[in-house]
């Protein structure tokens, strides 16, 4: 249609970037033209050819491996807390580990649930296996197995236990100074004791709860980078049996063993892969349902399952690729197939498209001419959504978190190779669909031919959601009211999402990869109810130093670890102190110095070794100090306090907490290396950077996707106004995020990564078929959106099916992955359909250059008909510009399918345009 001077943006000498931009525009267009009549001449050797990449490709999966330890997941390269955990590990090797019971009951205190404590601690002492039994997996402390409860008071002796009064045991447990008769050392009782209640009087007279503990060996090994102890995991599996058999005594059982984060944690998000699969039909159903029709020959049955092949084969590849080239598979990229399916999708809607909006002119040409300029029209958009998605996952990549550095590698390379196989495999698929089509071959059945007289029923003829687009809603959004209400309803959205956004929280905590129903999830819940003042334990490590030059600075970390606000009173327990006393009760004060120690080197070590092997609160310590010998010289290579944190309330406290621990050690100045240390450290260092990783990862990938959107467009205002949308949209997602609860974690830091090449693909093909048309930029928005939105509306619905069953997960991952793409699907299709059409109407880029042979051309013959076409059919109710059919009409008609079976078929849809076939 001519333009509208009035309305028409102004034209004059193009600019430089105007000018470079025909030229890149031009040969990206020449490009995809010359492919798709490639691909169209050749198809069968294309899709071979394609296969034959995809094997090649996948050999690199014989260097594939799975990483699972969380370390080298979620913790940053080059953390400090890995490097001190490797130097822990070293110095100080675990020897035992701990499996835990939670007994709760009406009263504890009472002798029928300490007798069920007996009966269950038996049965756990009797689980044994092919490999182990509890005495020769039992961490001993002398002579006896390592285990502690309330049955220690009494020996574990069943002649005793079964003989208890209430009265015996209230007796007990209100003894003064209670030593225990196994380990010979104070017992606290009120330590195991939770819910604690007292008599008038202050003594103990019940409690809700108590814990059972059990010390096993850790005989764990290395292997294939990761420490294992196969011995250990088979027992704690015939523990855990016992401890969650039903129970009809009244007491309620809670184990807690080594191995169970593994199990809860890396089970739930097994158990919700068929979530995942289902939603992977979902969309196979959606997208043939799309892309064909209701009839025996339009439906696109070949055409769907090679678009969902071709993902697979882009999934495959990039494994291949990616374990090549060293890059680790996670747990988190069990999401990746249903991620690129989705963008897979949405590029194969465009392709399917462009075919179906030929002008009637294009529709004419040969069946080569037309898949060239098919391609022509939407190579040149999927090229920008998929590059612009490769930018953003490869800005993605730089991030020091490995688990979404890796995740980032493999998305990038997956959108590549699927860009790749929907302009070749897929589309030669596409191509041999339509010479099937032309030939009336059966949709299913492709041997079959339907005889002239067959006629496809007419509600199969109307695509709904194309007449939706260009007769209702583009017309309607495109009014002033329309423009209005957008305007008002995005900047409201807007708002209440910038409040949202400047209240978003960095918080997590482990359990949140639990389920609901995990016993795990309760254990961990009981005892922050039962033992509230239970914080996380943290040690301060000192390595080989002078010990006795800088002895004062051991007693000033003493001091400032003792004093930390952090840091729970009293909890703090040091060797050198406790050495120190010992030196001054035992030793003749004649051999001390001014400050209570011993005068020379070699003395203070003697005297270390005699406490750490002759005293019992010396023994205590004998963990705490590593000697080099025991025999002369002696000299201490390590050595560690002892203290416990707070309760600490979230994710910032913590870092806090961390952070001021490492300010007190560091503060006292020691010669050589020392620091503090928790297992909890991992965790927390990856909090203190994720936020940090956040906006540094979206502001250089939202600068790179304006780059590459500038590159592939060719245009700065286009490129700004695809930009805004993709701004809009992450403030939106982040504002929302706080309102539905989420916080700044490591999963919610890899979605959003996500959704930039996300919500970069509902602007952008807008924008450039926007750019592609002429007119008034009223007219070019109608068009737009009426040609393309019902392309980029499947694409973001169908990546909403690939995830819309994970709302039912128990999985703290997948249900994330579906709150965030929810909110990513929502506003990205509202400022890429919505906002961008009406921006565009006001202050919309000219076209390009090229754009002036897109115009739809009205046949000179006056009988054109502007109706859904399909495979030569015309619908006889119809009526030609006002007048009725005419003999020759209807005879016409008639002949014209037995014609598409005959060579003269390109000759005859040459002479009569009207009647050649849509695609869709």
């Amino acid at each position: 249609m001519a333009a509208k001077p009035s309305n028409s943006p102004k034209q004059g000498r193009p600019n430089c970037m105007k000018r470079c931009s025909n030229v890149f525009v031009s040969a990206l267009e020449g490009f995809f033209y010359r492919l798709g009549k490639l691909v169209a001449g050749y198809p069968w050797l294309t899709i071979l050819l394609t296969l034959l990449l995809g094997g090649s490709l996948s050999a690199g999966m014989v260097k594939f491996y799975q990483e699972s330890r969380s370390e080298k997941l979620w913790v940053p390269y080059g953390s400090q807390a890995l490097e001190h955990q490797n130097w822990v590990s070293e110095k100080f090797p675990a020897k035992f580990r701990f499996e835990f019971l939670l007994i709760e009951a009406d009263n504890v205190l009472v002798p029928s649930v300490l007798q069920a404590m007996l009966a269950l601690d038996t049965s756990i002492k009797n689980v044994s296996t092919d490999a182990t039994n509890w005495t020769s997996i039992c961490y001993q402390l002398g002579p006896n197995c390592w285990s502690s409860s309330l049955l220690e008071l009494w020996s574990f002796d069943e002649t005793t236990i079964n003989g208890l009064s209430q009265q015996d045991v209230l007796d007990k447990v209100n003894q003064n100074n209670l030593m225990s008769p196994v380990t010979f050392r104070p017992y606290d009782v009120e330590a195991v004791l939770g819910e604690i209640q007292r008599d008038s009087g202050g003594q103990i007279s019940g409690a809700k709860a108590t814990t059972m503990l059990y010390g096993v060996k850790d005989q764990s090994v290395e292997r294939q980078g990761q420490r294992v102890d196969d011995v250990r995991s088979e027992w704690e599996k015939g523990f855990l049996e016992v401890a969650q058999k039903e129970r009809s005594d009244g007491v309620t059982v809670t184990p807690y063993a080594t191995r169970s984060f593994g199990d809860e944690g890396g089970g739930a998000i097994q158990s919700d892969l068929t979530l995942l699969s289902a939603g992977y039909f979902l969309i196979i159903a959606y997208v043939a349902m799309v892309l064909g029709k209701f009839n025996c020959i339009e439906q696109k049955i070949y055409v769907s399952l090679m678009g969902v092949l071709c993902v697979g084969l882009s999934i495959i590849g990039s494994m291949g690729i990616c374990s090549a080239a060293g890059a680790a598979y996670g747990p988190v990229h069990s999401i990746l197939p249903f991620l690129i399916l989705g963008i897979g999708v949405d590029d194969m809607f465009v392709v399917v498209s462009a075919w179906n909006n030929l002008s009637p002119a294009d529709r004419k040409r040969g069946r080569r001419e037309q898949a060239a300029l098919a391609l022509k029209h939407a190579g040149v958009s999927i090229t920008v959504t998929s590059m612009t998605d490769v930018v953003a996952f490869g800005v993605g990549a730089s991030t020091i978190l490995p688990a979404l550095q890796s995740f980032c590698i493999y998305a990038a390379v997956s959108i590549f190779l699927v860009f790749v196989y929907s302009c070749t495999l897929f589309f030669a698929v596409m191509c041999l669909d339509f010479q099937r089509w032309e030939g009336r071959r059966n949709a299913c059945c492709c041997c079959y031919v339907h005889k002239p007289d067959y006629r496809p029923t007419e509600c199969s003829q109307k695509d709904r959601l194309q007449l939706f687009f260009q007769k209702i809603y583009a017309p309607g959004l495109l009014t002033i009211p329309g423009k209005i209400v957008t305007l008002v309803v995005v900047s409201a959205i807007l708002g209440v999402s910038i409040w949202g956004m400047v209240n978003l929280r960095q918080n997590f905590d482990s359990t949140w990869f639990l389920p609901d129903d995990s016993y795990l999830k309760l254990y961990l819940q009981k005892t922050e109810t039962y033992f509230p003042d239970d914080g996380f334990e943290v040690d301060i490590y000192v390595g080989d130093i002078d010990y006795y030059g800088e002895r004062a600075k051991l007693h000033t970390l003493y001091q400032r670890f003792e004093a930390d606000s952090y840091v729970t009173d009293g909890t703090v327990t040091s060797w050198f102190e406790d050495y120190t006393t010992w030196v001054n009760s035992t030793k003749n004060s004649t051999l001390l110095g001014a400050d209570g120690h011993a005068t020379d080197s070699t003395t203070f070590h003697q005297w270390i070794v005699q406490f750490l092997t002759t005293d019992a609160t010396g023994r205590s310590h004998s963990g705490d100090v590593q000697l080099n010998s025991t025999t002369s010289p002696v000299s201490i290579i390590a050595s560690r306090l002892r203290g416990t944190y707070k309760t600490l309330k979230d994710s910032s406290e913590e870092i806090e907490a961390m952070d001021s621990l490492i300010a007190v050690t560091d503060s006292v100045g020691f010669s050589g290396e020392a620091f503090p240390y928790a297992r909890q450290f991992n965790g927390w260092e990856t909090n203190k950077v994720i936020k940090t990783e956040l906006y540094r990862n979206l502001g250089i990938a939202m600068a790179a996707v304006f780059v590459i959107t500038l590159l592939l467009l060719a245009d700065i205002l286009g490129s700004l106004w695809v930009l805004l949308c993709v701004v809009l949209t992450l403030v939106d997602v982040g504002g929302m995020m706080h309102h539905w609860g989420l916080t700044i974690d490591t999963v919610t830091t890899n979605i959003m990564i996500l959704a930039i090449g996300l919500a970069v693909d509902y602007a952008a093909h807008i924008c450039h078929t926007f750019l592609t048309i002429n007119g008034t930029r009223q007219e070019r928005a109608h068009v737009a959106l009426g040609n393309m939105g019902p392309a980029v509306f499947n694409g973001g619905f169908s990546t909403f099916l690939a995830f819309v069953l994970l709302a039912t997960s128990n999985s703290y991952v997948f249900i994330t992955f579906f709150k965030v793409f929810f909110l990513v699907v929502v506003f990205g299709c509202l400022h890429g359909l919505v906002f961008l059409p009406v921006i565009l109407s006001w202050l919309g880029p000219a076209p390009y250059d090229t754009a002036a042979g897109r115009d739809e051309e009205q046949p000179e013959d006056a009988g054109y008909i502007e109706k859904v076409q399909t495979n030569g059919f015309e619908n006889p109710s119809l009526e030609m510009n006002g007048r009725g059919l005419t003999a020759l009409d209807l005879f016409e008609l008639m002949v014209a399918p037995s014609l598409l079976s005959l060579d003269l078929n390109k000759d005859y849809r040459a002479l009569h345009g009207r009647y050649s076939p849509d695609l869709c």
